[in-house]
């Protein structure tokens, strides 16, 4: 469910209500940045990964700039949000970014390992333990 601000607050400030939402209150995430998100990557279980980002909103800027720095090394690509969780730990959840490729497997994981060291390494701690990005291939959708 969406849930409008007051009249008089800025017309492109939302934010959603989800369920599910424990100790964390919900950030106001721009309208304008969640299109912006949507013209770059396709989401999977659009209200989870709009309950992930709110959570955590210094990944917006990361984001917004990834797609930039992904079509360095892959430039057609489609690019996935979704949130996954391992039950194995816990209360564990982040928000992976799938890169669907069609390259062969070796060209694909040396494009990985460079944009890994000339991009992804540069990020926090705290932006690389909640965003994974992946290869996937179709047979995985």
């Amino acid at each position: 469910m969406i849930i409008l601000e007051d009249a008089k607050a800025s017309a492109d400030r939302i934010y959603y209500h989800l369920p599910n939402m424990t100790n964390t209150a919900p950030a106001l995430i721009s309208q304008a940045d969640i299109e912006s998100l949507e013209r770059s990557y396709t989401f999977r279980e659009k209200p989870e990964v709009v309950q992930f980002i709110e959570k955590h909103p210094f990944l917006v800027p990361v984001l917004l700039a990834a797609p930039d720095q992904i079509r360095h090394y892959f430039p057609n690509e489609q690019l996935f949000l979704e949130v996954d969780s391992d039950p194995e730990i816990g209360n564990y959840v982040q928000l992976v970014l799938s890169i669907l490729t069609t390259l062969d497997p070796y060209v694909a994981m040396d494009r990985e390992d460079r944009l890994d060291a000339e991009w992804w390494r540069s990020l926090s701690h705290e932006e690389r333990k909640h965003l994974c990005p992946i290869l996937a291939y179709s047979d995985e959708f």
